[in-house]
């Protein structure tokens, strides 16, 4: 498995999968078309944004993974996944992946992510977690979905830990 770059067919497939999996997102909302090609410019190809996405590439594009909402003079970021949901097995190397882009080359001190306990992601979340030593909290009625309120997992992973955890 490999981190590439993104390509706008790769997150025109990534909001398909997204919007197929709404449980999981923060915005109750599907995306279009339209609206994913101004984040590819937006977010995607400019340099200066605060986020960095890759291509989860295994012989074929079977996800997407992100930093996002970073914060250079913290050396903080936030992660996340979106992984075809034949290869949700394979999301445990997706992210050590990604860890490793954000703690040897973007420099960051932690990474944390949330995870709604409605999630499909919610097993690989925990077990990154654990893998890693991660500070873990879960926080009550995080997401409302489907008429019902659902807590989170809330964690960070500091880079003395991720580096323990390799």
């Amino acid at each position: 498995m490999q981190l590439k770059v993104l390509s706008y067919p790769d997150i025109e497939q990534a909001r398909i999968w997204r919007n197929d999996s709404m449980s999981m997102n923060r915005t109750p909302f599907l995306l279009t078309q339209e609206q994913q090609g101004e984040f590819y410019q937006n977010q995607i190809c400019k340099r200066q944004a605060n986020s960095r996405y890759w291509r989860i590439w295994e012989n074929e594009f079977i996800g997407m993974g992100e930093i996002t909402n970073i914060q250079w003079e913290n050396r903080l970021g936030e992660i996340g996944l979106i992984m075809h949901p034949d290869h949700l097995d394979k999301a445990d190397k997706a992210i050590d992946l990604i860890l490793e882009q954000g703690f040897n080359n973007l420099n960051l001190e932690n990474i944390f992510g949330e995870c709604y306990l409605c999630s499909p992601y919610l097993q690989v979340w925990e077990t990154a977690a654990r893998k890693y030593n991660a500070i873990c909290n879960y926080l009550p009625n995080r997401k409302y979905w489907n008429g019902k309120y659902y807590s989170s997992l809330y964690f960070n992973i500091n880079k003395s830990n991720y580096k323990e955890g390799e």
